[in-house]
């Protein structure tokens, strides 16, 4: 919904909270950085992978096709080869089971 349209719910719920548009908008803005700032790596790490897997699931397969090969460059090939070696390994785990975050920068460790 645009920020300028209020339903006549919206607008009575406003009253009953005695606030304005403004600080509605200012509240939610606040409510996220908290929410956020109270999560764990784990959490973050969760939440960040359903949203991609919800984004990259609605997104056309050339356009992914593209995203992920501009992602990968030169290495894209040699994904694909992992990808395939993955799919014929009979224990597959999945990534959200995993205690551990893996280091995919290999920047020193795992969070």
């Amino acid at each position: 919904m645009n920020r300028t349209e209020l339903t006549p719910n919206d607008i009575n719920k406003l009253k009953e909270f005695g606030m304005t548009q403004n600080q509605l908008w200012e509240l939610r803005k606040f409510f996220v950085e908290r929410y956020v700032d109270n999560m764990s790596t784990k959490d973050l790490v969760a939440y960040v992978m359903d949203d991609l897997d919800r984004y990259y699931d609605k997104m056309e397969d050339k356009e992914f096709l593209d995203q992920a090969s501009d992602y990968w460059e030169d290495h894209f090939s040699d994904v694909i080869d992992e990808v395939e070696d993955y799919m014929k390994c009979d224990f597959k785990k999945d990534r959200r089971e995993d205690d551990t975050f893996i280091d995919i920068n290999n920047t020193g460790g795992k969070y």
